[in-house]
């Protein structure tokens, strides 16, 4: 059994892999709080589940009759709409209410956003005294998607503190008593989140939840639960996974800094971030699915209401679909990495992410290009599914 939060696989899983593999597609795992899953091992079997809705749900309810709600009964009950989102809907239910947020994030509203991302990132680096050592995760790394976010979803300047507060404990969350800590702070959360979409009801303002609050598909509009739980799940997924690209990516530059150079060339920073995202994943995994019948996948015998994941550390380091996997190549194209997903559940967001991350590293290596490490190599993040530094303690001016 592999330990994922172990140190020595984070920061070398390529002999932990290997052996996944040779014991077949489909591997047998335990995670915390959640109990005894199938994960897939390779990037053939991760691509088949991921688009496979018919015998694999994300809904419990498809599989075992039980709401999510019922399946984590350990679950504080003031979080139920967070079991809700987007994110764990299957076909028309999914569909429908992907429809209504896509635009927004389309590649060229994305784009169009760059300026506003660096401007913000200017903004925090203008806080930071560069003759001190700097940890660039609560000061730069972290607060840059978190500020976007709240600038595209709308939220007023003045939510933005507690926001900040409440969203906390969930970030730095390790283990099941931490965890369980952070979701009971989401009632907080949900209700600040609650109280914006109600003033921006009455007061419309620029931003998408305005635009959500007003969206049709159809005749048919957002009703108040679906709407919170479309805020929340965009404000947490479109800011706390960028947050690990964008570590794992100055922590690759930090060891390879001759490849800083060639990122003022837009191309260059483009497919180095694609080759980030695949050789680190920051996401180790998607959501569990749930096995709508008894049947053979990748052959292994699933019973139904198993729980199932798509490992996709494991199929980013393919041989039979990455050559030279184990190698970070900053020029890899083409590179068919399944970091944001597959399928009809791929990221939303991910042409938000490499805006981001590129804006990101940009701004910060115009005014700092030889910042380097201070002190001993960082420790890894001990939440299970996340891979990257906890902290990145730098020196901006060696």
């Amino acid at each position: 059994m592999i330990d994922l939060r172990s140190t020595a696989f984070l920061t070398d899983p390529v002999s932990a892999l290997a052996r996944l593999r040779a014991d077949g597609p489909v591997a047998r795992m335990r995670l915390p709080l959640i109990g005894p899953v199938w994960m897939t091992t390779t990037d053939a079997a991760a691509r088949a589940l991921l688009k496979d809705d018919a015998r694999f749900v994300r809904d419990s309810r498809g599989a075992t009759g039980k709401s999510l709600a019922q399946s984590f009964w350990w679950m504080p009950r003031r979080i139920a709409p967070l079991l809700q989102t987007m994110i764990l809907k299957d076909g028309d239910d999914h569909a429908r209410l992907r429809r209504l947020v896509s635009a927004a994030f389309a590649r060229t509203a994305m784009d169009d956003l760059r300026p506003a991302i660096a401007a913000r990132a200017e903004v925090l680096l203008d806080r930071i005294d560069p003759a001190r050592p700097i940890d660039l995760v609560p000061h730069y790394t972290r607060p840059l998607p978190f500020e976007v976010i709240c600038e595209l979803l709308g939220l007023s300047e003045a939510a933005r503190p507690a926001l900040r507060r409440g969203l906390a404990p969930l970030s730095g969350a390790t283990g099941a008593p931490q965890m369980l800590i952070a979701l009971l702070r989401m009632g907080g959360v949900m209700r600040l989140i609650r109280a914006q979409l109600a003033d921006v009801r009455l007061h419309p303002r620029a931003g998408l939840m305005s635009d959500l609050v007003a969206a049709r598909d159809g005749g048919d509009r957002l009703s108040e639960e679906e709407l919170l739980a479309m805020v929340m799940m965009l404000f947490v997924a479109g800011h706390e996974t960028t947050v690990h690209l964008i570590n794992d990516c100055l922590l690759t530059l930090m060891h390879r800094p001759e490849l800083r150079a060639s990122l003022s060339d837009p191309a260059r920073m483009a497919t180095f971030v694609e080759e980030a995202m695949r050789f680190w994943s920051p996401v180790m995994m998607t959501k569990l699915h749930f096995v709508r019948e008894t049947c053979d996948f990748q052959g292994v015998r699933l019973t139904k209401g198993d729980k199932i994941t798509a490992f996709l550390l494991a199929a980013n380091h393919d041989p039979d679909r990455i050559e030279a996997p184990e190698h970070f190549d900053p020029t890899r194209l083409p590179n068919p990495h399944l970091g944001f997903g597959f399928g009809p559940h791929v990221c939303l967001g991910l042409q938000l992410a490499r805006a981001e991350v590129a804006e990101a590293l940009r701004v910060l290596l115009t005014r700092y290009p030889d910042v380097v490490l201070d002190g001993p190599p960082p420790r890894w993040l001990r939440r299970v599914g996340l891979r990257g530094p906890e902290a990145l303690r730098v020196r901006l001016r060696p």
